[in-house]
């Protein structure tokens, strides 16, 4: 009997001391003399911003507790000084009960924590980085006539990469699941095989991007959102779609798939990855590429699936892609259904011209009246000649202003048309949309380039971009 009773008062002890080391809540001890009732905050990254998750006003002797009962996602987080532009990196995963002292306000050499494992070893590769760098900083800054022994300084910086590389391995061996292994995994890029090790044993470009494409995600855990608290993932995931992925619509469509689908499991990493995406492509830095915007809308934000955005947000990103689905580059354009200045019918798909320019423009608009008078002389010495119909559709500013411009202009070689009122009330009452939208008419002028088909092969160009993609277009075509 008693063996029993002390079987269960082991196993009571037992159950209690598992609760008390599975504390939860965060409580950062901090100590910073310098700034002896001062206020300092507890920072974090994300992306390129740094956002502020708590502060705390030290007392007279420096010291003070970051405290919180629900746990801190883990990350690379920052001890911001009173001036909110110097700071201290820790890195905080699982356990979030420690303390550190600063002994310097500039430095992170004289830092000092306790109770932390994980962060002890950040500290110590910050330390050891910095000592490595500064002894390639080192050789770099050789006197010339030092330099003569090439091979003596490459053969030192070799050894100095290699020391780097066995020092992560080092890491990863015997802490597989932190948070600086997974770092790691971030800032090691593929490395792509040497000309020897590639098919047919020579050095091919299209096999090697191939296979630094493919090999890109490979060893980050893309369900991890410790991640996107570092500073080192936001500039992984940019280089991907800038420089990686081939930037034509559909390429960049099949990889953003391609590594949503591989962050669903993770609904942080999953709306992580789709906001940037949907921010990249909202607004693109080439033409075309808003076709990607279209898409992730009707896959992910029509459906429902991103599910986080507020009213406001939606109707913003909703508006946006209905003003780009009928003006996709190589979509057939929208029809436009218009009358000139005398009131005669005027039908985009009845214009037989090799090439047709839609400007759409305002003769009250300020950059309309410097734009289009240089249009229509390019126009007139150029392109006239290369089978070019210019369609000027008038937006806004009357119909007055408008003829009178295009008679004191001598606008004679275009094709001009507007929409009249009763027409564009047809279509708000019929609930159709109006070519504003189809054609995403916010400023003035806007400018469409169209071949023999009516098809989209240029938009959001200027006159001279035009010029120059339409003289080479004409070339290859």
């Amino acid at each position: 009997m008693q063996h029993i009773v002390r079987i269960i008062f082991i196993t009571a002890i037992l159950s209690v001391s598992g609760i008390c080391s599975a504390q939860t809540g965060y409580n950062i001890k901090v100590n910073v003399k310098q700034f002896a009732n001062q206020y300092i905050y507890l920072g974090y990254y994300f992306g390129k911003t740094l956002p502020i998750k708590d502060s705390i006003q030290l007392n007279s002797e420096g010291s003070g507790n970051f405290k919180g009962i629900v746990n801190l996602p883990g990350g690379i987080y920052l001890i911001g000084y009173p001036n909110k532009t110097d700071r201290v990196e820790i890195l905080v995963d699982k356990n979030q009960q420690f303390s550190i002292r600063i002994d310097s306000a500039f430095t992170s050499k004289k830092i000092t924590l306790t109770g932390t494992q994980e962060g002890t070893q950040f500290q110590a590769y910050q330390n050891y980085m910095d000592q490595k760098g500064k002894q390639y900083q080192a050789l770099n800054n050789l006197p010339n006539q030092l330099l003569q022994d090439q091979k003596n300084v490459v053969d030192k910086r070799a050894k100095l990469t290699s020391d780097v590389e066995a020092y992560r391995n080092n890491v990863i061996k015997q802490s597989p699941t932190g948070l600086l292994t997974a770092i790691f995994g971030v800032i090691k890029p593929p490395t792509v095989p040497t000309a020897n090790q590639q098919p047919k044993g020579k050095y091919d470009s299209t096999y090697a991007w191939q296979y630094y494409k493919n090999s890109y995600w490979k060893n980050i855990n893309l369900t991890d959102e410790r991640l996107l608290r570092t500073p080192v993932y936001e500039a992984k995931f940019d280089e991907y779609f800038k420089s990686v992925v081939a930037q034509a619509p559909d390429s960049i469509i099949r990889e953003a798939d391609k590594l949503l689908g591989a962050t669903i499991a993770n609904n942080e990493m999953f709306k992580y990855h789709l906001n940037k995406l949907i921010d990249r492509y909202i607004n693109p830095e080439y033409m075309g590429q808003d076709a990607v915007f279209v898409h992730l809308f009707e896959k992910y934000v029509a459906t429902g699936t991103a599910n986080w955005y507020n009213e406001k947000q939606t109707k913003y990103i909703t508006d946006r892609a209905y003003s780009l689905m009928d003006n996709k580059i190589n979509d057939k354009a929208p029809p436009l259904e218009l009358v000139d200045t005398t009131g005669k019918k005027v039908s985009l798909y009845d214009i037989k011209s090799k090439y047709t320019v839609i400007c759409f423009w305002d003769a009250t608009c300020g950059h309309c009246k410097e734009v289009v008078p240089r249009l229509d002389s390019i126009y007139t010495a150029k392109w006239q000649k290369m089978g070019v119909t210019l369609l000027g559709v008038m937006t806004d500013g009357g119909l007055d202003s408008w003829k009178k411009y295009i008679t004191q202009h001598n606008l004679t070689t275009w094709l001009h048309a507007y929409q009249p009122d009763a027409k564009r009330k047809e279509d708000n009452e019929a609930r159709r949309p109006n070519y504003r939208q189809q054609y995403d008419i916010v400023t003035t002028p806007k400018l469409y380039l169209l071949d023999k088909d009516k098809n989209i092969k240029a938009k959001q160009l200027t006159f001279q971009q035009i010029d120059n993609f339409l003289t080479q277009y004409n070339k290859t075509n």
